[in-house]
């Protein structure tokens, strides 16, 4: 699966889906972020075991002459070393590297990219991206949890919320004097949180709880507007042929479930297998 995070603002204002407007980069079709170079459309897809371009032609499929080559000069963060690769065709089809990004998770790359023998001339571009961890911030762990383990108090009410880390899960707390009950007895705090039901809040839509937040990770965007899960508050989960889709705003919904199959498909498409509902 690959994890990247794409810089593609959206109008959303008043949730008008069928009219919002695109940047000139966006999520593609396999999960990276697309950009134009020329008359040509370039999907850049990050992935913890190496970097590709992906040269997209007709209904976006991917297409790669097959003596392609070119160079990749990276660098990470604000660092000024840089790191040249030789780019070739992969099976995909696709041109790429195959490069160890683990150590490098959250940090900006910065990519000067020439591929050759595609055309005339060579396609030269500069793109930027990163290796996702995976991981949700702390902010949206904390609307999905709501309210305190300890006093049932909303979470911010008493300032930043102190954060508890059991295993590989979290839990907040309103305030520094709950933390030792839940030290004392974390698994049944966890279990409180982590198998939790959220509230319908419209017809078909429910609200995501701390239950929910792996597969949030895992899916990352909403399907029908490609915003970053919990940019507009708490994700909604939908029930999409029995599968739990997650979906930026309860806006959304509607186009989701008139057209399933093509928002599953489309999950599928960048790795994503929606859990049961």
């Amino acid at each position: 699966m690959f994890a990247q995070e794409a810089a593609a603002p959206h109008n959303h204002a008043g949730h008008d889906h069928a009219g919002h407007s695109h940047a000139t980069e966006a999520t593609g079709p396999h999960g990276g972020t697309v950009q134009s170079v020329g008359d040509r459309r370039i999907e850049t897809v990050i992935a913890d075991k190496g970097i590709m371009f992906m040269i997209l032609g007709k209904n976006d499929q991917p297409i790669a002459p097959p003596d392609a080559t070119g160079t990749l000069k990276l660098q990470v963060g604000d660092s000024e070393k840089e790191y040249t690769y030789q780019l070739k065709t992969l099976k995909n089809p696709a041109i790429g590297v195959g490069v160890d990004l683990s150590k490098v998770v959250d940090q900006t790359l910065h990519m000067n990219v020439e591929i050759t023998n595609i055309g005339t001339d060579p396609l030269t571009f500069h793109a930027m991206g990163k290796l996702a961890s995976g991981k949700l911030s702390d902010e949206l762990l904390i609307s999905l949890q709501a309210t305190c383990p300890v006093s049932g108090q909303p979470l911010g009410s008493m300032g930043k919320p102190p954060k508890i880390t059991i295993g590989d899960k979290s839990l907040f707390v309103c305030c520094a004097g709950c933390t030792k009950k839940v030290e004392v007895s974390p698994d049944q705090y966890l279990t409180k949180y982590y198998t939790a039901k959220g509230e319908q809040v419209r017809e078909g839509v429910f609200k995501s709880t701390l239950a929910d937040a792996a597969a949030i990770a895992a899916q990352k965007t909403c399907p029908v507007m490609d915003e970053p899960l919990g940019g507009m508050g708490v994700p909604g989960k939908v029930n999409v042929n029995g599968k739990a889709v997650y979906i930026c705003c309860p806006g959304c919904a509607k186009k989701l479930v008139a057209e399933p199959d093509k928002y599953l498909a489309d999950l599928k498409a960048k790795g994503i297998t929606p859990p049961a509902f």
